[in-house]
């Protein structure tokens, strides 16, 4: 039971928003002369636990902000708002994920090694399992901006596997590879299951999903449409695809339309207001206690953003 296990994320009320300007320079303008430009959410009120020795699969149609919530997850970008606790050290699989062009594979591996806290000493004795481990050869010593997407992906998985993390993400990084690299990764995540590391799989490879996951988590649009026991999950979502697949090139798009305008629109304020609705619901009272509402407030609207600053 997951009750008596340790929690290892626990992320609640997460948002993620995005300033849709048309240059960088615009978004340093915003900040200093509160020049407002259009908002987008990629991620709207995302909450979940991951226990110890889980394994959770995240899926969604493209766009949905799987990869928005596993670097923020992984502490590469910052939430906007709500709050996420780590017990333990992340490692986010992904491609191109902290690799540098202009440096070779093997420079690389030094780099991402010491950010992720391994010493010169422990990079020095696994250096030759990392090379191996990524099939690169004499590639190793070639930059990285030269690397096919397959390639940065096997250099990015064999680094991270071998830095021993307690908390494992693996972000479609073997979506690219070849199958025979595919399968030895498999196997790799596989032997961290058994020494009961937490991990995260984003994957759109299904008979994957099923065959890993304890749990899935399906993001829709920035928000969790569902999270719970593999089976049950993953046939709701098969259900999705196909009636999603089912619809006209225009029927599809007026969804896509509804709800990209939903993430346009969102507010703090009105996610908050939807909470305590449901809070209400919930506990079968038409008014909740004044501490509650404001702990529920608190929880929402804490920030992370230089506007806080």
């Amino acid at each position: 039971m997951t009750e008596n296990k340790k929690v290892k994320v626990d992320v609640s009320y997460v948002t993620k928003r995005y300033e849709l300007a048309p240059k960088k320079s615009d978004k340093l303008k915003s900040l200093l002369f509160k020049t407002k430009f259009p908002e987008f959410w990629a991620n709207r009120g995302v909450s979940f636990r991951a226990y110890e020795g889980e394994t959770i699969a995240v899926v969604g149609t493209n766009g949905s902000g799987k990869s928005t919530l596993m670097k923020m997850v992984a502490g590469i970008v910052p939430p906007t708002s709500g709050k996420i606790d780590i017990d333990g050290d992340t490692s986010l699989i992904a491609i191109n994920a902290g690799l540098k062009g202009n440096m070779s594979g093997r420079e690389n591996i030094r780099l991402k090694a010491l950010m992720l806290g391994m010493s010169n000493e422990a990079i020095d004795e696994k250096m030759d399992d990392i090379i191996a481990f990524s099939e690169l050869g004499e590639f190793i010593e070639q930059p990285v901006k030269s690397y096919s997407s397959g390639m940065k992906s096997k250099l990015g998985f064999s680094i991270s596997v071998h830095t021993n993390p307690d908390i494992l993400i693996v972000d479609e990084a073997l979506s690219v590879g070849d199958a025979t690299f595919t399968k030895k990764s498999l196997a790799k995540i596989k032997d961290f299951q058994k020494q009961g590391k937490t991990i995260f799989f984003v994957s759109h490879s299904l008979g994957q999903v099923r065959e890993m996951a304890d749990r899935v988590l399906w993001m829709h649009y920035g928000e969790v449409r569902m999270f719970g026991p593999t089976t049950e999950v993953m046939d709701a979502y098969d259900e999705f695809v196909k009636s999603y697949k089912a619809l006209s090139g225009k029927e599809q798009e007026k969804y896509r339309q509804k709800y990209r305008q939903a993430q346009q629109e969102f507010t703090l304020n009105k996610y908050n207001q939807q909470i305590l609705s449901e809070r209400r619901k919930e506990l079968l009272v038409d008014v909740l206690p004044e501490d509650e509402e404001t702990r529920i407030y608190s929880a929402i609207h804490h920030r992370y953003t230089p506007e806080k600053w």
